[in-house]
């Protein structure tokens, strides 16, 4: 699957080792297919995770629903992947819970339903997964097939901005500059536009250049060294909402 810059956000593909009972050779196993995975070794992957998934591993489960979606090493089947996905989402699994959202979010599989897409995402996004909490704010904002709600996009934007998720922090700078859901917020955006940027977000100059024009050199500086406080602090040092002008 994939998602246009700014509109939809990339599969959740399992990274994590395993934390559950009889678990070394299990770990042993995922992590060689992990590896087999990134050197391309698609159909080396499948067969490690293969019996993990058939185990009831549910990171396994999500990562063979990954394969089928893209088809790496299997002929692409997104009903088997949704299968896989369902399997890990019924153990409560953040990542699986997204990917699920998103084959409905675009109908992939499936016939495209936004509402059920959502109801998937928020099961994801309340476990505070930043891709889900994105979605979430995509949708209210965007107002596609679901009722726009530029407050509730922008609580999600934030809340995934704070975990580190560029997009969202670009999303939200754009929110505030523009004045969707609230007066127009410069100083704010341009904060978080400038922690877009360092966070990698290049398109984020855009706001933030915009934003600079109404805000004078002392005010600036100010944010500058907010942002960087921000981003180096791997956002514990972020402000929570908007921040005094």
């Amino acid at each position: 699957m994939r998602s246009a810059l700014y509109s939809g956000s990339v599969l959740v593909l399992i990274f994590l080792q395993l934390f559950v009972p009889d678990t070394y050779a299990q770990e042993i196993n995922f992590e060689a297919g992990l590896a087999a995975k990134n050197r391309g070794h698609y159909a080396t992957a499948i067969r490690a995770w293969m019996p993990l998934a058939q185990q009831g591993v549910a990171p396994a489960q999500n990562n063979i629903g990954h394969m089928y979606e893209e088809g790496l090493g299997v002929p692409q089947d997104y009903l088997e992947a949704m299968r896989f996905y369902r399997l890990a989402a019924s153990s409560g699994l953040a990542e699986a819970q997204q990917n699920i959202g998103l084959l409905y979010y675009y109908g992939y599989g499936v016939t495209k339903n936004v509402r059920e897409a959502v109801r998937w995402f928020r099961q994801a996004a309340n476990q505070s997964l930043p891709d889900a909490e994105y979605m979430m704010g995509l949708i209210y904002q965007q107002g596609d097939s679901y009722e726009q709600d530029y407050a509730e996009a922008r609580k999600w934007f934030l809340l995934a901005a704070r975990r580190g998720y560029a997009a969202a922090q670009f999303m939200y700078a754009f929110m505030l500059q523009a004045g969707e859901g609230a007066d127009s917020d410069s100083y704010n955006a341009y904060l978080w536009g400038k922690i877009a940027e360092l966070n990698g977000m290049a398109d984020a100059m855009d706001i933030y250049s915009i934003a600079g024009l109404l805000l004078n050199n002392r005010q600036i500086e100010q944010i500058e060294t907010l942002a960087l406080s921000c981003f180096e602090s791997s956002y514990t040092e972020c402000p929570s909402s908007s921040f005094g002008q």
